[in-house]
């Protein structure tokens, strides 16, 4: 599984590989040796397959907005930076 994860990296580090046709793609992937299902997800482009393959949980993150302080501002005169402030953030896998 190491090959998979080096070619993945590989394709994802580089712009080249955003919109390579079918063959060099297939061709990039039987010289990095990824056969099989791995082979088949990549070439599918299929996300999920390749996160199931790696027994990989998809992560899963939000963000959310800050509270605003009260009496600090006029009415009218809170912006967007200001509520935004102090974000608060849950990610899980």
């Amino acid at each position: 599984m190491l090959n998979v994860i080096r070619f993945l990296e590989k394709i994802g580090s580089e712009a080249q590989w955003n919109d390579i046709a079918m063959n060099k793609m297939e061709l990039a992937l039987a010289e990095a040796d990824i056969e099989g299902p791995f082979r088949t997800a990549i070439l599918n482009k299929d996300a999920v397959q390749l996160q199931t393959l790696m027994q990989q949980e998809p992560l899963v993150c939000y963000i959310e907005p800050g509270e605003e302080d009260e009496g600090e501002d006029e009415p009218g005169e809170k912006d967007d930076a200001h509520r935004l402030s102090n974000p608060s953030s849950v990610c899980s896998s």
